[in-house]
C-alpha cells in the first residue's frame, strides 16, 4: 500500500498500530459470513445437516474471508478515520 493518496495526499497509516481497526472490521466480516454460511447450510440440509462438510466449509470461509476481505476493510477504516478527523487530511 501506498503511503499516501496520489490524489489528495492524505496519509493513510497516521500513527503506529493505525490500521488496529481494520483488522477488528475484518474480524467482525469474517464472522459475519462464517455465521451466514452455516446458518444457511444447516437451513438448506434439513432435517439431517451433514455436521463434518458443514464444518469444513465453515473453516473453508473463515480462512478465505479475511483474506479476500481485508484490502477492504483497510480502506473502509480509513475512510472511518477521515469522517472522524478531518483535519488530519492537511497533514
Amino acid at each position: 500500500m501506498v503511503e499516501r493518496c496520489p490524489r489528495c495526499e492524505y496519509k493513510f497509516e497516521r500513527e503506529e498500530g493505525f490500521f488496529l481497526g481494520a483488522y477488528v472490521v475484518n474480524l467482525g466480516i469474517t464472522q459475519l459470513a462464517v455465521v451466514a454460511y452455516i446458518g444457511l447450510s444447516i437451513v438448506l440440509t434439513l432435517p439431517d445437516p451433514p455436521l463434518l462438510p458443514l464444518a469444513i466449509g465453515g473453516g473453508v470461509v473463515a480462512t478465505l474471508t479475511p483474506l479476500i476481505a481485508y484490502p477492504f476493510s483497510k480502506t473502509f477504516w480509513t475512510a472511518i478515520d477521515l469522517v472522524m478527523h478531518p483535519a488530519h487530511l492537511r497533514d
